[in-house]
């Protein structure tokens, strides 16, 4: 039965609960264990999707309908309507996970350095200051600085009005260096070469908030409330160390990460698809929970092959998330190949874009989502 609007929480979480049973082929979160856990899973569980397009007005038809929160405590809305729209990929027929979030993208943790988020940059820091105002200002408290506060309060509040089923998941907190050049912009890139001593206290100083701050949240959470990806491992994003060589990785950037891994065990690494991020964290971070690879076509240091990447993973028990950019007229041909790829290891998980898509493609998304279905019941689960 659908219903146009829910007044209650506890009706959202049941309507939610059981439209993710009624669709177990896009359960993430039953792909994620699957795949860090190196096992077999019952199906293929891909995200494939269209760019995003401010001047896309096309309005699409006959897609999957979903309610409408009208609660009356704020709080219960809140959370019910950040359910309702985790369903939103369905619309695609796209995996789903109901984990709840927290923060504001990559700047999140920026913000506990005094620099606001700019809305209509997609959250993104409002400007930059520089390595001496970093130097200059005491280490932000985790718990009272930036957004941190009003993602502890959401924590509590999730914890409070939900059962534990439903798991929260860490804001996006990006990795040392990507905080420090979104911080103090192109210094990030040079202050290496001009003082490498004070590059070292900057980097020092942005990890050792980083550990806090993560540390901070994760108790905050707990262990049973924690999504599957946090408790696998935390999470590194490395989209900066694509502009900068892999020695100035190995030599400024590359303790912060061990520093975190002595902390919090190995991590999980996000290349944004860079070769030689991928070789570099590989080859000196033991133990890595996960990392990526795939086709990109504008990139600031290229991009990683899958191929590639499989042959460099082989025999390891390291997870690959495998995000393309789709080319036309190859769309499905690139998805069958990288789902025959499964037959070699069963720690892979699959994203895809199409660039050249918009609203009205759609359609044609669904029925890739489809044939894939097929072609992983008929060639790899059989």
């Amino acid at each position: 039965m659908f219903f146009k609007k829910i007044d209650s929480l506890e009706a959202v979480i049941n309507y939610v609960q059981q439209q993710l049973a009624e669709h177990p082929e896009r359960d993430l979160n039953k792909a994620r264990s699957a795949a860090l856990a190196g096992e077999q899973r019952e199906f293929p569980v891909i995200y494939i999707g269209h760019l995003g397009d401010p001047s896309d007005t096309f309005i699409p038809q006959g897609e999957l309908e979903i309610p409408e929160a009208a609660i009356a405590d704020q709080r219960e809305n809140a959370l019910a309507k950040e359910l309702l729209g985790k369903l939103e990929p369905l619309k695609m027929l796209n995996p789903v996970s109901l984990d709840f979030s927290l923060g504001k993208g990559p700047g999140t943790l920026v913000t506990c350095f005094g620099i606001p988020l700019n809305p209509e940059t997609v959250d993104c820091p409002a400007y930059t200051i520089s390595i001496d105002d970093v130097m200059s200002q005491a280490l932000p408290d985790p718990k009272t600085s930036g957004l941190m506060p009003a993602m502890l309060e959401k924590i509590n509040t999730i914890k409070a009005l939900t059962p534990d089923s439903f798991k929260i998941a860490l804001p996006d907190t990006q990795g040392p260096f990507n905080i420090a050049h979104a911080l103090v912009g192109e210094e990030a890139l040079i202050e290496a070469y001009l003082d490498p001593d004070r590059f070292h206290q900057l980097m020092a100083k942005i990890t050792d908030f980083w550990i806090q701050a993560v540390m901070v949240l994760k108790n905050a959470i707990g262990k049973e409330r924690e999504a599957v990806l946090a408790q696998a491992a935390v999470h590194i994003a490395e989209c900066s160390v694509n502009l900068v060589s892999p020695e100035m990785y190995k030599e400024f950037l590359l303790p912060c990460d061990l520093k975190i891994a002595e902390v919090f065990g190995a991590p999980g690494i996000h290349t944004c698809s860079g070769p030689h991020v991928f070789y570099a964290t590989l080859e000196n971070i033991p133990g890595m929970v996960y990392t990526e690879a795939g086709y990109i076509s504008s990139t600031a240091a290229g991009y990683t092959k899958v191929d590639d990447a499989m042959a460099a993973l082989r025999g390891k028990q390291i997870m690959l998330n495998i995000g393309q950019e789709l080319q036309e007229g190859r769309e499905l041909e690139t998805v069958l190949t990288d789902l025959e790829r499964y037959s070699e290891t069963k720690r892979l998980l699959f994203s895809y874009t199409g660039m050249h898509w918009r609203k009205k493609d759609r359609p044609l998304i669904r029925d890739i989502h489809c044939a894939a279905d097929e072609f992983w019941q008929e060639k790899v689960v059989r």
